[in-house]
């Protein structure tokens, strides 16, 4: 750890930490790694910074700038040239108790848009100068999501409470339904994402038809008729939540301009399968976000994430 360099210490005063806004744990590339396999991890793990180690140890840390300015401008072949030619070292890194507007101004003043969090000498995870800058989405639209999910879940004999909203985009179920809410008029379209372990599926199933799913496909369409049924409950619920929504979505100027309830449609569902598959795609940093959990018999099975945006161009 002798080439890592604490910023900031703790301090004694009242204000949000960086631990909720850190994602954790953080992702690792070996030193002698190509910078072509940098290139794929960063893809595949969807970040642009990556801490290099050697022996276990961190030793630097890499991101897509490091990639552009030193790769791509000295013409180095990305098939041979090592993760540890481009990396920067040594490493600064913030306690993981750092007020949140302390490790704003330490990124800014030292022009760099990821840093390592630590805890006890140990890297616990990674902050992203991105993450700083969250949409706060309203109490009213997770209390009108929440709502409508516990109300679908009702459907099917199934009772759920939810717990407080997370900033992890991590989605722990093996079964994931998305449905998009569009609203042609205002532009603005509402990604739902209704995540959940396969048990839970499996455990509906045999509520309503008193025998085993015969395949997947028909405990994937017992969640995709859940998520489809909250849909159609909640774009009522939220129609009138203007201010609320366009808040996160668009500019204050063409928040102006909007007057009326929103008219959502409601989209075709679709259900991604597999433990630990992903269903994001290429949102701006500044995407609203919001992920609500749900548990079942004291435990945490259902997740409900939502995205909310401009509807896309196409």
């Amino acid at each position: 750890m002798g080439l890592m360099k604490t910023a900031l210490e703790e301090r004694n005063i009242e204000d949000e930490d960086i631990d909720s806004y850190m994602r954790s744990p953080a992702k690792t590339i070996p030193s002698d790694a190509t910078l072509r396999d940098l290139l794929k991890q960063m893809k595949e793990s969807r970040v642009s910074s990556l801490l290099v180690s050697e022996n276990n140890d961190p030793v630097g840390i890499v991101t897509k700038n490091d990639f552009i300015r030193k790769a791509i401008r000295l013409r180095l072949d990305p098939a041979t040239t090592k993760v540890s030619e481009v990396m920067s070292s040594p490493i600064l890194t913030l306690e993981r108790s750092t007020p949140l507007e302390d490790a704003k101004s330490f990124m800014d003043e030292n022009k760099i848009g990821h840093v390592p969090v630590v805890e006890k000498g140990q890297i616990v995870g990674m902050l992203f100068q991105k993450d700083t800058v969250r949409k706060e989405v309203d109490q009213k639209l997770i209390d009108a999501f929440s709502k409508s999910t516990i109300e679908a879940l009702q459907n099917f004999m199934l009772e759920t409470s939810p717990l407080a909203p997370t900033l992890s985009e991590d989605l722990p179920g093996e079964i994931s339904a998305i449905i998009n809410l569009t609203d042609e008029a205002k532009n603005v379209e509402i990604t739902i994402i209704l995540n959940c372990y396969e048990e839970v599926a499996q455990k509906i199933y045999q509520g309503l038809f008193g025998e085993d799913a015969s395949s997947m496909k028909d405990v994937c369409n017992i969640v995709t008729e859940i998520v489809n049924i909250m849909a159609g409950n909640v774009k009522v619920e939220i129609a009138d939540l203007r201010d609320e929504i366009l808040t996160l979505t668009h500019s204050v100027l063409a928040r102006s301009t909007a007057t009326g309830n929103f008219n959502f449609e409601v989209g075709l569902p679709t259900t991604i399968v597999g433990s630990g598959h992903n269903v994001f795609g290429d949102e701006k940093s500044s995407t609203a976000k919001a992920f609500i959990p749900f548990e079942h018999e004291g435990t945490q099975k259902i997740l409900l994430g939502l995205i909310f945006q401009k509807k896309a161009e196409v």
